[in-house]
């Protein structure tokens, strides 16, 4: 493996919205919202400092190609609507994306995205994870060019405003990509596989969108291992 994985912080307090390690390698995230700048505000159901809060987010991300058996991405984060809890099917939406045209992050050109959509309010359905296959023009987050790869056991909604913690892993095994999410500490998990090609992934967005609640993210952490390097290390 390579020597000491790369990673961010963000904790959405600091002038610039990064605060990074203070050692180790250093990473920048570039974060934009269909609505213009990013906008942060207080909000101690978080915890202490700021977070971002609005329907969007996308974070531009300059990390590394998981190739090889062994290296794996994991993000994890906290988050909470804001209220008051609309219900709708598959009403939030997260995932990684590669490719794209970097003037207009919500869009890409050709690339794979694999994204988790859950269901908000009153109405809980089974959460999915969906391969998205690109194409000329599509929106990320988008219900276009969707392939289902998974579901969970149970149906599952989030229908509250209190704090909640994600953890997503994307690592590559002998058997191809595996893809997992956890929501506060194991209470809802899935995973999937994919061994359709692309037979390596070099994700270059984060994405989060709520299609009827506003939400809140903070303290978005992301750690990679990668056994090979192409210049983002």
């Amino acid at each position: 493996m390579a020597g000491a994985a790369p990673w961010v912080n963000e904790t959405f307090d600091e002038s610039g919205l990064v605060k990074q390690p203070s050692s180790g390698p250093r990473k920048h995230v570039s974060w934009f919202t269909k609505d213009g700048p990013i906008k942060v505000v207080v909000d101690p159901v978080l915890g202490d400092g700021s977070a971002f809060k609005g329907n969007n987010i996308v974070g531009i991300l300059p990390f590394a190609t998981l190739t090889n058996p062994g290296d794996s991405i994991t993000a994890h984060f906290t988050f909470r609507l804001a209220g008051p809890v609309t219900a709708t099917d598959h009403g939030f939406k997260l995932g990684f994306y590669e490719g794209g045209d970097p003037t207009n992050p919500w869009f890409y050109a050709a690339g794979t995205g694999y994204r988790w959509n859950i269901s908000t309010g009153g109405y809980p359905i089974p959460a999915s994870l969906v391969k998205e296959s690109g194409g000329a023009g599509q929106k990320i987050l988008s219900g276009q060019e969707t392939n289902v790869m998974a579901q969970s056991a149970a149906p599952y909604s989030i229908n509250d405003t209190a704090k909640h913690t994600a953890t997503i892993i994307l690592a590559m095994t002998d058997n191809g990509l595996t893809l997992s999410l956890s929501i506060d500490d194991k209470k809802f998990a899935f995973s999937a596989s994919d061994l359709l090609p692309p037979s390596t992934l070099s994700p270059t967005r984060f994405a989060i969108r709520s299609d009827a609640n506003t939400f809140l993210l903070d303290d978005f952490t992301i750690d990679i291992k990668a056994s090979t390097n192409p210049a983002s290390l």
